[in-house]
């Protein structure tokens, strides 16, 4: 639910631009007034959850995110729906930490890929319904639904976000009945922050002052460069280049992304695992093949015209996005402290602040006719995707072997 409603704004752009007579960089600066404040506040809101229950947490993240997605379908202006979706922003904040450190606590060191490879898949299928089903939703002109004597009509793309908090609703209640908090574990008396952890500011100097995962967190800064371009205008793209409608736009947009990165995740989970239990280097390097395969697929999706050469690369992109996203937050375990773990999970979404000016940065380029379509911009994605292979091979032959926290072979 918490990826659906931070994605769906994708999928409907040509209705909602045209309604609010919006341009594209305008539709831009709707990614980072969601990005931003998300990020940067788990500066702080992600502290929380090392100390305090994850699951009260989760679930007032997941009802405040409804609520402002439930008053965008209302918004009259660009002004209103980009507070709105600053509002989202600070919503969804502290759920991610919260959900990483439940993740960390329920699984051990030798099936944590996999536990969060399997999670992920959760992510893939709110973007593929918010492709499809935000995209076809938005199609409709207009939805007309009788509540009484009276009547009710709202445009497409309202329509799209209305429903969606509606599910968000449910969602939420049904977490209130099923989910429990669990025990922390792996944390030691005298050892590190010790069991109950210190104060926010030595929590966040422990993780900081770590090398390698000022390193995990450059490639989480290359990683979102790409993810948010492809979140934002590639179903854009395939509806400016391509004359696709909406809803084919959407679907096309994951219809091969998602299922191969389905498959990447699922892989990279047991994968790394596997590998770990041999090599400390195991999760990064899978990780580091996942970025290898978004080179070229990048380099395709932007520049042919072939739908044979399109799906191809997308799959080989889903792919490698899903072997990477598998083991971001596991490789992150086996370096900080475990009482900073929902930290360090919030802080790498501080150090992707900055790529949520992915957005309006593609669309002014595209306003002042710097590039002639947004195919340009992906095909130049694959110089930060080159960028984050570079950076895993620094990590594992540098800075992991002097941070590594687990066990050193066959454990």
């Amino acid at each position: 639910m918490l990826y659906l409603h931070r994605a769906v704004l994708g999928f409907i752009q040509p209705p909602l631009k045209l309604e609010l007579g919006l341009n594209d960089e305008q539709l831009g600066w709707l990614q980072p007034a969601f990005v931003i404040p998300y990020a940067l506040s788990q500066l702080y809101v992600a502290y929380l959850s090392d100390h305090f229950r994850r699951r009260t947490i989760l679930i007032a993240s997941l009802m405040a995110s409804f609520v402002c997605l439930a008053a965008m379908a209302w918004a009259a202006t660009f002004s209103q729906l980009l507070v709105l979706r600053v509002c989202l922003g600070f919503a969804q904040a502290a759920s991610v930490p919260a959900i990483a450190g439940i993740m960390a606590d329920c699984f051990s060191p030798r099936n944590r890929s996999r536990a969060v490879s399997i999670y992920l898949t959760s992510y893939m299928s709110a973007v593929f319904v918010a492709g499809y089903w935000g995209g076809s939703i938005a199609e409709i002109p207009t939805w007309t639904m009788s509540l009484g004597v009276n009547t009710l009509t709202l445009a497409g793309w309202r329509m799209a976000l209305a429903g969606f908090s509606l599910v968000g609703a449910l969602a939420a209640v049904l977490l209130m009945f099923l989910l429990r908090e669990p025990e922390r574990t792996e944390r030691a008396s005298g050892e590190g922050l010790g069991v109950s952890g210190s104060g926010w500011l030595t929590t966040v100097r422990c993780v900081v002052t770590t090398p390698s995962f000022l390193v995990l967190a450059l490639v989480f800064i290359l990683f979102s460069i790409i993810a948010n371009a492809r979140e934002y205008w590639l179903a854009r793209y395939f509806h400016d280049s391509f004359g696709m409608g909406e809803g084919d736009a959407g679907v096309f947009s994951t219809i091969w992304i998602q299922p191969a990165q389905f498959v990447g995740t699922l892989l990279g989970g047991f994968w790394a695992d596997r590998w770990a239990q041999r090599w400390q280097g195991g999760r990064a390097a899978v990780s580091a093949v996942g970025a290898l395969a978004v080179v070229p697929a990048t380099l395709i999706i932007g520049t042919s015209h072939s739908m044979t050469h399109l799906s191809v690369a997308m799959i080989a992109f889903g792919w490698g996005l899903g072997v990477y996203m598998a083991n971001l937050w596991t490789t992150t375990f086996e370096i900080v402290d475990p009482a900073a773990r929902s930290t360090a999970t919030g802080l790498l979404n501080v150090f992707a602040a900055l790529p949520g000016l992915t957005g309006p940065v593609i669309g002014k380029l595209k306003d002042v006719g710097a590039i002639d379509n947004f195919g340009t911009a992906f095909a130049w994605l694959s110089v930060p995707a080159a960028g984050m292979v570079i950076l895993y091979a620094l990590y594992i032959s540098v800075t992991l072997p002097r941070d590594f926290r687990g066990s050193k072979t066959n454990t």
